[in-house]
């Protein structure tokens, strides 16, 4: 039986921080930017939430104060997106301000069985409410207390203000800030990092120009070496609305992807791409599959522990049409490697050079799961333990919109306490790849997982063993 979950009492905190200054954007936030202008008025799409546990011994008025501490320290917490002279965007960091904090406060008593259902349904709420870049801090958060006292906190921030990298590092600070106070020890300091507005200036540089050039030359390399479209097949009639998502939860894929990448001497997060890259091209007669990928862009010590959007999508070809599967793990490892080092750039200038060169670069690929996936926790798979999570595995359609500007946007995330299981989304375009392809996608992917885990596969079987019809010419 399903309760309802209690409403949660919204306070506002207020903060101080150190300065008030405006001044132009980075590179990241002009990419996410346009983004969310096109997804307008609704913008809860581009949110990015993480949750923590509170320790024993901190109560809600500390939970609170090491929150205001976080938007203190950090301004992309307290940045605004305003405009600029001749249309241009620019940031506005507040000195003052306030920001919203949700409290749920449960009872053992009442909601013994529900916890964990009221506070995901809660954290989801949360994570559901859009906001207004121009005039809202992108920051809220909300604190789970059971019997008055704080158990859990999630995060939530608007793209603009971070990516997931930067949530991560902002949710590990926070851990260290409750852990301090819980010890009744000093504070840690802020670890040095470089602001948002410091950034922008860097880019503007000199040597910022020269690293931006180096990055267009690498995207130039990549879209000759790219198919002109992933999809050559014409588009067919679009389904309403046209962009449908798909999910699939399962918790065969990550015993699946340890497996392979041990067989295989490689790692899981190359693993997961050369996979998805060549059963996207090889599905569609393809030899080489172009995607974008998103690169965090926290090579240089001042940006490592960057609270900030700093994440751009990097372009690559990879080379799917060798006869072996160690193959394109080499390439697909080399070509992101090199991807991932050049992601720094204007992203209109990017698109420049892709309609010039005539390339589709609709299709991304966004791993937000395996690089933090702990895969040690995790015993050596049986062939038939794994056949047994596979029939566990359960798909659905998680949502459907009329607007996108993608052909295909694989997705893989994390399921907030249960370590051992993984979501995929995929999300599709109907004139593209029809709702059959999509949920056929995802289940073919976890199957052809499975299969790399027990033995080798060609990269020109998998079609076949992900279930997948192949039309048009042989990969070329």
């Amino acid at each position: 039986m399903t309760h309802r979950t209690p409403d949660a009492v919204r306070r506002r905190v207020a903060f101080h921080g150190s300065r008030a200054v405006t001044g132009p954007t980075t590179w990241g936030q002009q990419h996410i930017w346009r983004d969310i202008r096109a997804m307008l008025p609704d913008t809860a799409f581009f949110n990015v939430a993480q949750a923590t546990f509170v320790p024993p011994g901190v109560g809600v008025p500390d939970v609170l104060e090491q929150l205001t501490e976080l938007v203190a320290r950090h301004e992309s917490l307290r940045t605004l997106a305003v405009p600029g002279a001749n249309g241009t965007l620019e940031q506005r960091v507040l000195a003052v301000g306030e920001f919203e904090v949700d409290v749920l406060g449960l009872t053992a008593a009442e909601h013994a069985v529900e916890l964990r259902e009221h506070f995901t349904e809660a954290a989801r709420r949360l994570e559901a409410r859009g906001f207004d870049n121009t005039a809202d801090v992108p920051f809220r958060a909300l604190i789970g207390v059971l019997d008055e006292v704080p158990q859990a906190v999630v995060l939530c921030l608007s793209h603009f203000a971070a990516d997931l990298t930067g949530v991560r590092l902002l949710t590990g600070e926070l851990d260290a800030l409750l852990a301090a106070r819980a010890a009744g020890a000093a504070p840690p300091p802020r670890p040095f990092a470089r602001e948002p507005l410091e950034q922008a200036w860097f880019e503007a540089s000199p040597a910022g120009v020269r690293m931006e050039e180096k990055a267009l030359r690498h995207w130039s390399t990549q879209l000759g070496r790219a198919p002109a479209d992933n999809f050559p097949r014409p588009p067919g009639a679009p389904q309403e609305p046209r962009f449908w998502r798909g999910e699939l939860l399962s918790r065969a894929v990550p015993q699946a992807l340890r497996a392979a990448a041990e067989r295989h001497r490689s790692t899981v997060p190359n693993v997961l791409l050369a996979v998805t890259a060549t059963l996207l091209a090889r599905g569609e007669g393809l030899g080489t599959c172009g995607l974008k990928l998103v690169t965090a862009n926290r090579f240089r010590p001042e940006l490592r522990h960057a609270v900030g959007n700093l994440a751009q999508e990097v372009f690559v070809a990879v080379d799917v049409s060798g006869e072996t599967f160690a193959q394109v793990l080499s390439g697909t490892w080399s070509a992101t490697l090199a991807a991932y080092r050049n992601g720094q750039f204007r992203p209109e200038r990017a698109r420049a050079l892709a309609e010039e060169a005539g390339v589709a670069v609709d299709c991304l690929v966004n791993d937000l799961w395996s690089t933090t996936w702990d895969s040690a926790a995790l015993p050596a798979p049986s062939a038939a333990g794994l056949a047994e999570a596979a029939a566990e595995s359960a798909f659905r359609w998680a949502d459907r919109t009329a607007q996108d500007e993608v052909a295909f946007f694989l997705e893989v995330f994390e399921v907030f306490g249960e370590p051992k299981r993984v979501r995929i989304t995929l999300l599709g375009d109907t004139s593209r790849m029809p709702p059959a392809r999509i949920e056929g996608f995802l289940r073919g992917l976890e199957r052809v997982l499975l299969a790399l885990a027990e033995g080798h596969v060609a990269p020109a079987d998998f079609p076949s063993v992900a279930g997948l019809t192949v039309p048009g010419p042989s990969p070329r």
